[in-house]
């Protein structure tokens, strides 16, 4: 499939039928579903200069729901891909993780602003004690936050739960795994046990993009 006026791919969903991509002609995030070749134009303003280590756009562990931000503006639109409904969510930048929910995000575009969980309607819940340089990424089903590339924080207590014997990354290859790297290769992280499984695929390069099973 031929698609037009790319500038860059910078997200695809889990089960690979999604992609996330910035129209160049437009300056605006777009999804694509690949299978019907239907798009879903994700936010009214210009994305700006969108930098890599400052994430501005997150899809739900089940491709359903799109959540972008522009480059310098705390104004996050999370979109129902399915439906086209979308909500606007103020004083959220940078994005760590959406869900039907809400979305896990920092407040301000600078600095090192605390990491939070806004659902519409709702009070924010924060995390104090978690930042930007946390590196936070929440898990597909919205239970976990891995933070450091090594600790898993409990959504609902805010607790940690568990260390990795050595560094994983902070993206997941499911629910349950964490994508770690050793020097001998990469390894799925059992989120639940701690146990480490050789994967016998090689990862891309600095693991800018995964999708789809892994077993």
């Amino acid at each position: 499939m031929a698609i037009p006026n790319v500038a860059k791919v910078v997200a695809v969903s889990r089960d690979g039928h999604r992609i996330a991509y910035i129209d160049d002609a437009s300056d605006r995030y777009v999804a694509l579903d690949l299978r019907t070749g239907q798009i879903r134009k994700l936010n009214a303003k210009p994305v700006g200069r969108v930098m890599a280590h400052e994430p501005h756009l997150a899809i739900s562990g089940d491709g359903v729901f799109f959540a972008t931000s522009p480059a310098e503006v705390a104004e996050t639109t999370i979109t129902n891909f399915d439906t086209s409904e979308t909500r606007i969510i103020k004083n959220v930048c940078r994005l760590y993780g959406v869900t039907a929910s809400g979305v896990l995000g920092t407040r301000d575009c600078e600095g090192d602003s605390d990491l939070r969980w806004v659902s519409p309607g709702k009070k924010p819940r924060v995390f104090e004690f978690l930042n930007r340089n946390d590196g936070p990424s929440l898990s597909p089903d919205g239970k976990v936050i891995a933070v450091r590339g090594f600790t898993l924080i409990d959504f609902a207590t805010g607790k940690a739960v568990r260390d990795f014997p050595i560094p994983a990354t902070e993206q997941w290859l499911d629910a349950d795994h964490l994508l770690a790297r050793t020097g001998n290769g990469y390894y799925a992280a059992d989120i639940g046990t701690g146990t480490l499984t050789k994967l016998t695929v090689e990862a891309p390069p600095y693991e800018t993009v995964l999708f789809g099973r892994w077993q």
